[in-house]
């Protein structure tokens, strides 16, 4: 079977200190260890500031969410941290039942990701009025985070929040990876 994955690495062009994983095709059991190859590629030249684009992918996998998912507490104890930017529908819906918007963080864009994820500015695009966002704390349990924010960005919700209970949160919680 073809592999229907491309992924290319690259430093973020204003800012050389961040990588961006540009992905096309889509992340499964098949294609999974094409992306990791890469993955662990940039992993191993010590490059822990990482944007994801997933604008060209329209599915992924538990294989390949299992990826991200398992290399965060590393990048994180780096003092770096990975997140997604461009989410089609498809990945957004996976993205939003497994609820992995309470480990990774999700931009609309590359841009945005740069910008909201890391703390970076854009250049010239950086003089227009500041985005003034809730922070997740700020957040009440009746509001949508995805619309509080602007757009459908997340961000990690305070640990004291209500929130429905769900099996991928008794999941993770006991190991306190994140």
């Amino acid at each position: 079977m073809k592999n229907n994955l491309t992924v290319t690495a690259s430093s973020f062009p204003q800012h050389k200190d961040i990588t961006l994983l540009s992905v096309k095709g889509f992340i499964d059991t098949n294609t999974a260890p094409e992306f990791d190859k890469t993955f662990q590629s940039v992993l191993g030249e010590n490059k822990f500031k990482l944007v994801v684009d997933l604008k060209d992918v329209n599915y992924i996998s538990s294989a390949g969410w299992g990826l991200f998912v398992g290399e965060i507490k590393r990048i994180r104890n780096q003092k770096g941290d990975l997140v997604l930017a461009g989410m089609s529908p498809e990945v957004q819906e996976a993205y939003d039942l497994l609820q992995f918007n309470t480990i990774l963080k999700a931009f609309p864009s590359v841009e945005q990701a740069v910008q909201k994820g890391f703390g970076k500015t854009m250049g010239s695009k950086a003089a227009s009025a500041p985005d003034v966002e809730k922070s997740p704390a700020a957040v009440s349990a009746g509001d949508n985070p995805a619309t509080a924010s602007g757009g459908f960005e997340a961000s990690r919700p305070a640990a004291s929040s209500p929130s429905k209970s769900h099996w991928i949160t008794k999941l993770l919680q006991p190991w306190k990876w994140f």
